[in-house]
């Protein structure tokens, strides 16, 4: 399948993500197939997990999460129930059903095909963090500088899926600091997916236009906010332990 999709005017869009790497702790991640080219509109790539890498247990909401490994070994536990998956084996996560995954190797890597469907979310949402990257507007580690856009896209992100380690009430308890810094963000026109990063017709900013630095008031406030996240975070974790 063609990594390029088709304009309001017919000429074919460079998807930014085919052939990019991403690097997520020491793993690797790279899109295969645009989720605006397969059939079933699902979004594939190559997964590289370093040796004892992990993702803790998170449900998707609305999405299926496909696995197939290609060299190495992955450990699934899916709904409770745990399975080892070898070369040419393959696993699926429905939605609403908690899973993490992980690689119990001590000096091997993992390599593995994934599939999220539907995947047009999560595709556009990288190609927003991609064109952050590309324009400097990012760490070295990929999270935006800027702390209105960093929560619209974490606040977008809790849409599709979320972590079981603390108990549903309690996370939405915390994540009032984020909800509300989004909720500001999206005011001053921040977003998650923005037309020259996507190639998609949604309307840019405020009435169309990039938006503007927020000024600096704005910007330290998020970061008092988002710091007020962090620490109530790290207390519900000692509590819970």
């Amino acid at each position: 399948m063609s990594g390029n999709s088709i304009g309001s005017r017919g000429e074919p869009i460079e998807n930014p993500l085919i052939g990019h790497e991403f690097h997520y702790f020491g793993d690797r991640f790279r899109i295969l197939e645009s989720s605006r080219n397969t059939n079933d509109g699902s979004l594939r790539g190559d997964y590289f997990a370093a040796p004892r890498a992990k993702v803790p247990e998170h449900v998707h909401r609305d999405q299926e999460e496909r696995f197939e490994v290609i060299s190495g070994t992955l450990c699934i536990r899916m709904g409770g129930r745990e399975t080892t998956l070898s070369p040419g084996q393959s696993a699926v996560g429905l939605p609403g059903v908690p899973h993490k995954w992980w690689n119990p190797s001590d000096d091997e890597e993992v390599h593995f095909l994934v599939g999220l469907h539907p995947g047009r979310d999560v595709e556009t949402w990288l190609e927003t963090l991609l064109g952050l990257a590309r324009e400097g507007k990012t760490t070295k580690t990929g999270i935006p500088k800027n702390p209105l856009q960093l929560a619209v896209l974490l606040d977008e992100l809790g849409r599709w899926a979320y972590y079981t380690g603390v108990p549903m009430p309690v996370q939405k308890v915390l994540f009032v600091p984020l909800v509300s810094l989004a909720f500001v963000g999206r005011l001053l026109g921040y977003k998650a997916s923005y037309p020259e990063y996507s190639g998609s017709e949604l309307p840019l900013g405020i009435e169309g236009e990039r938006p503007s630095e927020a000024s600096e008031g704005i910007v330290v406030a998020g970061v008092i906010a988002l710091l007020a996240l962090v620490a109530l975070l790290r207390r519900a974790r000692r509590s819970s332990g």
